[in-house]
């Protein structure tokens, strides 16, 4: 049963990961509107013409790796920045903080619960 949870989890984040990487390059669906200063990081990012697209990429790539099952623990610490950083954001940013932060930090945090035993190893 547990087994059938972390599977959607790692396909629930991991759609959104590839889809809104994918989206960063070729636009399906507009983004929706942000407070001004969440705006104001996303056009530094945009314009620094590296920033964006190195997060595009990450997010595809390891997107595809949590599809796949391929390398979870590694796919979860190098995505742990981006999470960390658009949830930050919406945090102190956003009033409606939970529409972005829940469907994106609670499955990346409960599968690094799944992969506990990955992290002890590592102590």
């Amino acid at each position: 049963m547990m087994d059938y949870f972390e599977l959607a989890l790692r396909w629930i984040l991991g759609m959104q990961l590839t889809f809104w990487g994918l989206n960063g390059f070729f636009q399906w669906k507009q983004i929706p509107p942000s407070p001004a200063a969440i705006d104001k990081f996303v056009v530094a990012c945009i314009e620094s013409r590296i920033i964006m697209p190195t997060v595009k990429i990450f997010e595809i790539i390891f997107g595809i790796f949590l599809l796949a099952n391929f390398a979870v623990p590694l796919a979860l610490v190098m995505l742990a920045p981006i999470v960390f950083v658009i949830s930050a954001l919406h945090v102190f940013y956003n009033k409606k903080a939970w529409e972005v932060v829940v469907p994106l930090t609670l499955p990346f945090g409960m599968l690094l619960a799944f992969h506990y035993e990955t992290w002890l190893r590592l102590i």
